[in-house]
């Protein structure tokens, strides 16, 4: 429970050092520091006009004025202080977790855990949103307020959420499992729907040690079908479902909290969900909380860990997680208390070639060893082949779509038809009209001695690469490898780093530096600050100096419509699915034409449909004369570039093509 961390307590003080120079400027904008002493700035007075000519604006500040006012905000800064201290000293949320299922204030230890573990957050969200306004090029205080204040309601939601489904005040699991004969997975004549334009209705029945693959487009309601399973879409949601849904046996009518011990849910964002501080106490947490004495607690660790083969990292802290590896720490999470039913959004997102093969394998044996797992997935290349049941969301009338069941290639069952679903098929190969044609030999940009350390430990050195025109470059890399950080590094560079046109990226001005360099980062929510999808498309042509209309257009290219209907603009984005949202970030950082391109992961989150979108978006940005730089782990998508690179043990090293 103790142990000493330097991070919370420097970002106690900075919030109270904020508070105190709040409270300064609010006194002096308000007359409030003219209260005698020496005058130390001397500022003219404005009283308003009637009805509130009582109210006098600015004034002299005064040394004892100023005194005055940093001595009121003391006591407050010093509260937050003391929080930073606690913090720093001890593990408030595995205290509380610990002892959580014991006592009456159940309620009351989860909305201290949430707000304990959302409050450090906020620093976290500052930082994101203000890279993100670097990267769109924006200013105001707006457009840092929304989207923090957005971003720590997202958060505070997901933790909920995550502590929900795996049993925070629950009462202690039953130590017998399910029945065999009881399917783990029942629906009968169920319909979901939010409001009344969108449903989704299906008869499902998965069996104990039955490996499902749940295939859809983005956008098509496949979490929403994991949510309702594991109770959220009801409890957490405000969605609705009609007709039978059982797990285990057990009507779904019951809280979340109340099944924990049965399930096992991975989210599409487990970065969000992440409760403990360090992945030890994160794979350890639903065991903790269901009531498993501490030994058991560190066995199922233990063992958990080396299937998943993280073992190098349970002592990592969840912050600092790469987006492969928070994948991989949120499987060891969901299956470390044993569960009968695993669901997993996208777990095989943002994971190398041998973590896929992996995690693949695992969830195979987890299957062969009795747990019924369905998996929501785009990249089923190499999920596919082990499915025992595929489940297909199929349309069924305007805004209306059914589940469809078909054998899975490793179903035992002999004489079905075979699996023919859109989805399963591998991706069709570029037409020869479309592929990338050869770039020119003259240099657009040039990176030298790119930089990513953390703390006093560097990942990446030095480097350097040119890129000619029109060429397509790819990164590939283990899992947290330092993709993502030298692509932030490219985008947002110091000094001398980045040259295109022969001219320093670092110098030039917010606005003209997007014009030249663009970045669709891995945390692409961070560049939505607009609360209408059409306001965002606006703002985007706005600041780029676009056509009126030009972001929303390529977004409808994106999801495959002639134009976005009337709901659809005015739809908040973060309402949208993450395929839906990774699609309007793509189309938002393409509005101001750059010359040079970043992308993180483009095809993260997408259907075959909408990566093909992005990949021909991409290969038509390049054949204007703009260089792409893209990090990706799909082999499929990298197929475009016409150099490959693999980032090893901090350097680039060229791939051979074939």
């Amino acid at each position: 429970m103790f142990r000493f961390r330097a991070q919370p307590l420097i970002s106690a003080a900075w919030f109270a050092l904020g508070f105190i120079a709040l409270r300064v400027v609010y006194r002096a904008l308000f007359n409030g520091l003219n209260r005698g002493g020496q005058v130390l700035l001397d500022l003219p007075a404005f009283r308003l006009p009637e009805p509130v000519n009582h109210v006098v604006l600015l004034g002299p500040i005064t040394s004892e004025g100023l005194a005055i006012a940093v001595a009121s905000a003391l006591p407050i800064a010093l509260i937050i202080l003391g929080f930073g201290v606690i913090n720093a000293v001890l593990n408030v949320p595995a205290l509380v977790a610990r002892a959580s299922h014991r006592g009456p204030l159940r309620s009351v230890a989860q909305a201290l855990v949430i707000a304990w573990a959302t409050l450090p957050s906020l620093t976290v969200s500052v930082r994101d949103v203000r890279r993100a306004r670097a990267l769109r090029g924006e200013r105001g205080l707006a457009a840092l307020l929304v989207p923090v204040m957005e971003q720590t309601l997202e958060r505070a939601v997901a933790l909920g959420t995550s502590m929900e489904v795996r049993g925070f005040a629950a009462d202690p699991a039953p130590a017998a499992g399910p029945a065999e004969a009881v399917p783990a997975i029942h629906l009968d004549a169920v319909t979901l729907s939010y409001g009344t334009s969108w449903q989704l209705r299906g008869d499902v029945t998965l069996k104990a040690g039955q490996l499902a693959v749940l295939l859809g487009p983005t956008g098509s309601g496949k979490s929403t079908l994991l949510h309702a399973i594991s109770g959220l879409h009801t409890h957490i949601y405000a969605g609705t479902l009609t007709g039978t849904l059982a797990l285990a046996g057990v009507d779904r009518t019951l809280s979340p909290h109340r099944t924990a011990h049965l399930i096992g849910v991975i989210s599409q964002q487990p970065r969000l969900a992440f409760v403990a501080e360090s992945v030890r106490e994160e794979i350890g947490f639903a065991s903790r909380v269901q009531g498993a004495p501490r030994a058991e607690v560190e066995r199922r660790v233990v063992s958990t860990a080396e299937r998943v083969g993280i073992t190098d990292l349970l002592d990592a802290s969840t912050a600092t997680l790469s987006a492969g590896q928070a994948h991989l720490v949120a499987i060891a999470a969901a299956i470390a208390h044993e569960p009968a039913v695993l669901l997993a959004d996208e777990p095989l997102a943002d994971l190398d070639a041998d973590s896929r093969t992996r995690v693949t394998k695992l969830l195979r044996d987890l299957a062969d060893q009795g747990l019924t797992v369905l998996v929501a997935e785009h990249r089923t290349a190499d999920l596919l082949p082990q499915a025992d049941v595929v489940l297909t969301l199929v349309p069924d009338g305007e805004d209306h779509l059914r589940v469809a069941l078909s054998p899975g290639p490793h179903s035992p069952r002999q004489g079905l038809p075979p699996l023919t679903s859109p989805m399963s098929a591998p991706a069709p190969a570029l037409a020869p009209s479309t592929k990338p044609s050869s770039p020119t030999d003259s240099p657009v940009a040039q990176i030298r001695g790119a930089r990513v350390a953390f703390g006093v430990t560097t990942l990446i050195a030095d480097a350097t690469l040119t890129l000619g025109s029109e060429e397509i470059v790819a990164i590939s890399g283990d899992v947290g490898s330092g993709k993502t950080s030298l692509l932030q590094a490219i985008a947002l560079p110091r000094p001398g780093v980045v040259t295109i046109a022969g001219i320093d990226v670092a110098g030039l001005s917010r606005t003209k530096r997007v014009a030249a360099l663009t970045l669709v980062p891995d945390l692409s929510d961070d560049l939505l600050f607009s609360i209408t999808v059409e306001r965002e498309c606006a703002r985007a042509d706005h600041a780029a100096g676009a056509e009126r209309g030009a972001t929303a257009r390529r977004f409808a290219t994106f999801l495959d419509l002639p134009e976005l209907s009337t709901q659809q603009r005015a739809m908040h984005p973060r309402d949208l699915s993450v395929g839906q949202r990774r699609l309007l970030a793509i189309a938002i950082q393409l509005a101001p034409d750059p010359r040079l391109l970043l992308i993180d992961e483009p095809s993260r989150g997408l259907d075959q449909r909408a990566a093909l979108a992005v990949r021909e978006a991409i290969i038509t940005t390049a054949k204007h004369g703009t260089p792409v730089l893209l990090a990706t782990h799909d082999r499929a998508f990298a197929a475009i570039a016409h150099r490959r690179l693999h980032l090893a043990n901090g350097q680039l090293h060229a791939e051979v093509l074939t």
